[in-house]
């Protein structure tokens, strides 16, 4: 049947394609997998969901701070809340001193079961995971998460950071809670030393501080270098 309106008809078959694909030229951070980004907009898109969830860092910090004051033991809370307050000052806490107070992690008030519930919020979206849940499924899919990267952590260190490319040591950071698109790889490795130092000494009962840590080691690292 031949078109009343051929002009209209070409119009129409030229719009269509661009109507069914525009929105990923406009959108490409939220429509396009990371496969198809291009090299300018994957470090431009990682910044932007880094910058995101560093929003909740600060709220996780003061969470610690907080439930330190709720600790029976008196030595051991000394000792969280000056650990919480250097980097509220801007300084990272070494290894030695997050593995100094493990047993904090394992029971009240800071195991994964018993942390307030806007702390758990704030260590879901760390890890990009959604706070619109109820508490029990933030709290178990937290967990699940924190133990398959410490399930990750003995395997890399198995396999020797000597044998992961940059972008794999980046994207191993970048996972942990660091933004590595701006890092070398000799600061990505560095970084992941002290992590895999950490992470593969915790038993799974001590898969809060191993959540916590992703922030503790990771907010001031390039500040503490400088």
């Amino acid at each position: 049947m031949k078109s009343d309106c051929p002009g209209l008809c070409v119009w129409f078959s030229c719009l269509n394609p661009c109507l069914l694909f525009s929105p990923r030229y406009f959108f490409p951070r939220q429509l396009l997998i990371r496969y198809f980004w291009t090299p300018n907009q994957q470090v431009e898109f990682l910044d932007a969901y880094d910058a995101i969830r560093r929003d909740s860092y600060p709220g996780v910090v003061e969470s610690l701070a907080l439930a330190a004051r709720s600790l029976p033991e008196p030595q051991l809370q000394k000792r969280l809340q000056e650990l919480c307050a250097e980097v509220q000052r801007g300084s990272q806490p070494r290894v030695a001193e997050l593995y100094a107070v493990r047993s904090l992690f394992s029971g009240s008030p800071l195991g994964l079961n018993k942390l307030r519930v806007s702390h758990v919020k704030a260590l879901s979206q760390v890890l990009f995971l959604t706070p619109h849940l109820p508490a029990f499924f933030l709290r178990h899919r937290l967990r699940s998460h924190v133990l398959e990267i410490r399930h990750l952590d003995r395997a890399m260190l198995r396999l020797g950071l000597g044998q992961l490319s940059e972008e794999e040591l980046k994207a191993a950071c970048y996972l942990r809670g660091l933004n590595s698109t701006h890092l070398g790889m000799s600061e990505c490795r560095a970084w992941l030393e002290q992590w895999l130092g950490l992470s593969c000494k915790l038993q799974a009962s001590e898969a809060s501080l191993l959540a916590n840590s992703m922030v503790l080691l990771s907010l001031n690292y390039v500040r503490a270098k400088e």
